[in-house]
């Protein structure tokens, strides 16, 4: 055999044994093919990714129409306004409350104020004798007012007379007054009077004084910051009237 003949048989032989490795490389790749194609095919599917539900989406974030940013610049303004006007309503209820509450104090003073001036007046109207019948006279008009007034100027002068020639005298030992009606302006206030009265006749029979309860219902009236006395219905005044 020559060398050329043994240089092919060799280059033959090469050959083959590439054949063969690249064969035998095909089978293996064909081999682990095979084996990812069962794994993809045993592996379970993939779930599905979920879906958003797009009516409950927009339920819980709704846009509004037409709105944009400026509608929802909107929104704080308009709460403060509501709020405002809430502070608003609350700060006037309060202070009609108080004023209210005012209101109703001040005529519960006037109230006070005007039963205290009717049982002043009771006591001095019916305290007197002959020796100070002259002040008693004065101190009765300057706290009287109205029709009643001028009516006690007239009857005041019969009762002076009564008292000097009776010598006649008249103390109180007990005035109690409960307010009736009014506003703090006027007010109708009843009067009890508890008077003790004597004169030269009852002193002569050597008995002792008489006492009496006079209830009269005095009408008031505010005149500058004090109450005064425009209605007073006293029996002696009515009969020497009379």
């Amino acid at each position: 055999m020559s060398t050329d003949d043994v240089g092919a048989e060799k280059q033959n032989s090469d050959a083959e044994e590439a054949d063969a490795k690249v064969d035998a490389s095909a089978e293996d790749k064909t081999v682990e093919i095979g084996k990812s194609s069962d794994a993809v095919a045993a592996a379970p599917p993939a779930a599905p990714k979920p879906t958003a539900d797009k009516s409950a989406k927009g339920a819980e974030q709704p846009v509004a129409q037409g709105g944009g940013k400026g509608s929802g610049a909107l929104v704080p303004i308009i709460g403060a306004f509501v709020a405002g006007v809430l502070l608003v309503a609350a700060v006037t209820a309060v202070v009609v409350f108080y004023r209210q509450a005012g209101n109703r104090g001040d005529e519960l003073d006037a109230h006070a104020d005007a039963t205290a001036a009717a049982c002043e007046y009771g006591k001095l109207i019916s305290t007197y004798d002959p020796q100070t019948i002259d002040e008693y006279l004065k101190k009765v008009d300057a706290a009287s007012t109205g029709d009643w007034k001028d009516q006690f100027a007239k009857l005041g002068q019969d009762l002076k007379g009564v008292v000097i020639d009776a010598k006649a005298t008249s103390s109180t030992y007990d005035v109690q007054c409960g307010f009736q009606s009014g506003d703090t302006e006027n007010a109708n206030v009843l009067v009890v009077i508890g008077q003790t009265t004597t004169n030269v006749n009852i002193a002569a029979a050597n008995k002792p004084p008489s006492k009496v309860e006079l209830v009269v219902v005095a009408g008031l009236k505010k005149v500058g910051d004090k109450w005064l006395v425009d209605k007073f219905d006293l029996p002696i005044l009515k009969q020497m009237g009379n």
